[in-house]
């Protein structure tokens, strides 16, 4: 009923995709996210090639200004979804605590005109 294909991503990890008859997605989109060793992801790609897995996103760094950088390759299941493997130290530091994050939400929603956008619809933000 479905065939089972192994992916050897890095050393410290390894990835099984599933090819099934049908999956039911639903309304499921976007992709999945896995950290693993910065120095393992150039690698780990040439590795996928050699063995035929599809490079969506060769690897590359990613530059944040004034916050790490952060290195990712970008993989496709047999299904088409993505799969994203992230240096992990970029990561970390990228998604640390930050005790100003809910004063910078909330500030970046009020400037956003998200209002003016929901009054034109003719809906109020907190219904949607």
């Amino acid at each position: 009923l479905c065939r089972v294909r192994e992916a050897v991503v890095s050393t410290q990890s390894t990835g099984k995709f599933v090819l099934a008859k049908q999956v039911n997605h639903a309304k499921a989109y976007g992709r999945v996210a896995f950290s693993v060793p910065t120095d393992e992801l150039a690698a780990a790609e040439e590795l996928a090639k050699t063995r035929g897995y599809k490079i969506l996103t060769p690897y590359v760094t990613l530059k944040t200004e004034g916050k790490a950088d952060v290195c990712v390759v970008i993989f496709s299941d047999p299904d088409g979804y993505e799969i994203c493997f992230v240096g992990d130290e970029g990561f970390r530091e990228l998604s640390a605590f930050d005790p100003e994050g809910d004063n910078l939400l909330n500030k970046a929603i009020e400037e956003d005109k998200s209002d003016d956008w929901f009054k034109r619809k003719g809906i109020s933000k907190s219904s949607a």
